[in-house]
């Protein structure tokens, strides 16, 4: 069984805005572990997390099959621009084996604010030269940040397809 880890923040953690610190009964890890078999999916995911924290953590990557990264939103949401965000990335990546990483472009911030901003950080994304899936536009919840549980199926499917091509 190949194993996959998701790194992520409160999307990633399936958090559901109607609530306090609620979660969805259906996450689209879960989804993955349904519908792309020979695959286990994991997460590592704190609501909040920003990728500038990150780059200090250390990850055993050496039983992982696949690493993902879903990361950004709440670092433009602190007022990081697109660039400082792309370093934070790097700092995070660049010693690590590329085959074995898939940065996944977060849901599009729905505020004017930041919806420019979170469009210009998945385009770089695209361009950093690793493998990068983006599965905008996604179902989103009320409060323009979250994935709503129709979201996080219709990521779940995203990913799946990619999964089932490598």
């Amino acid at each position: 069984m190949k194993k996959v880890l998701f790194l992520g923040d409160s999307n990633t953690w399936g958090y559901d805005p109607r609530g306090y610190f609620q979660r969805y009964d259906l996450t689209y890890i879960d989804y993955l572990n349904d519908l792309v078999p020979g695959w286990i999916f994991f997460e590592d995911a704190i609501n909040g997390r920003l990728l500038r924290d990150v780059k200090e953590d250390t990850f055993d990557l050496d039983s992982i099959d696949l690493f993902c990264v879903m990361l950004g939103s709440n670092d433009l949401i602190h007022y990081y621009d697109v660039d400082q965000i792309l370093s934070f990335m790097h700092e995070l990546i660049d010693s690590m084996d590329k085959r074995k990483l898939l940065i996944l472009c977060p849901p599009i911030l729905q505020f004017d604010e930041f919806r420019d901003e979170s469009m210009k950080l998945n385009e770089a994304y695209k361009v950093m030269g690793v493998p990068c899936l983006d599965c905008n536009p996604l179902d989103m919840s009320f409060d323009g940040v979250h994935l709503s549980e129709k979201g996080h199926k219709e990521l779940g499917i995203k990913i799946a397809e990619y999964m089932k091509r490598l």
